[in-house]
């Protein structure tokens, strides 16, 4: 069982609401054990009146939840974390840094949106207008990062895992082939997508594949490699579930790999 965790400011709004929206989503599931809690939230606390009433329009009663203030056993159970926004993702991974792997922000995964339309507002002290649109943020976020978890299960359950997924522009060919070897010898799997030679090719397509792979747990690692170490970098950033602080390692040059 999969225990997945919503992480916002005082557990009173958004994470409740997520964490009854998405429990309502995998009731049939069976497979995952759902909590929230908050940065700065005082234990006990009951969701907020609009929060309640506006996941009850969904069919959903919250009303028994309570607070919860984040601590570090919460984290240590948790599979996978989201946040409401990059602060609270920020502050979860300077606290917890050896966590980074498995916190993620809540809307990260739909790609309709633009980086800065992908924080969830506090609708603390708001009309119900604005805690109902909180909440369809929420339930869209949910709906995208189901998709996200799928894939990951997906892909465990067909036994392709890699530990290191490794992609290259044509200009780094010959230092992804040394790096591949080199991983290989030292029994590490390695999953090559490309590029396939040194002839001039759409870098883009093979960063994408690196960092998708990582993304839905496909790989353990991903590396690529870049005749610039710009482009390729860009390219991953944009893939959903891979634009975090600390995330990214860019190894510039054409010289021996790193032992």
């Amino acid at each position: 069982m999969k225990t997945v965790l919503f992480v916002c400011t005082g557990n009173v709004c958004r994470s409740p609401m997520a964490e009854g929206i998405f429990r309502h989503a995998v009731n049939d599931r069976g497979s995952y054990r759902v909590v929230s809690a908050g940065l700065g939230a005082i234990d006990g606390q009951p969701p907020s009146y609009h929060a309640v009433q506006a996941v009850r329009e969904l069919g959903i009663d919250i009303s028994g939840q309570r607070s919860r203030m984040l601590t570090p056993d919460l984290i240590e159970e948790a599979d996978y974390i989201f946040g409401m926004t990059h602060s609270h993702i920020d502050t979860v991974m300077m606290m917890y840094p050896h966590a980074s792997e498995k916190t993620f922000l809540l809307r990260e995964f739909d790609e309709t949106l633009d980086l800065f339309e992908k924080d969830i507002s506090d609708p603390i002290g708001g009309s119900y207008d604005i805690y109902v649109n909180c909440r369809d943020q929420i339930e869209q976020g949910i709906a995208s990062i189901l998709k996200f978890l799928e894939q990951g299960e997906s892909t465990a359950a067909a036994g392709e895992r890699a530990t290191v997924a490794i992609g290259a522009d044509h200009g780094g060919y010959e230092l992804k082939e040394a790096l591949k070897s080199h991983l290989t010898k030292k029994g590490i799997s390695v999953a090559d997508l490309g590029a396939k030679s040194q002839e001039s090719s759409d870098y883009p397509d093979f960063a994408h594949a690196v960092a998708h792979s990582v993304a839905v747990r496909k790989a353990e690692y991903g590396v690529l490699i870049c005749t610039t170490g710009v482009g390729m970098s860009m390219t991953a950033n944009k893939v959903p579930g891979v634009r975090r602080p600390g995330r990214r390692r860019t190894y510039r040059g054409h010289g021996s790999p790193p032992q």
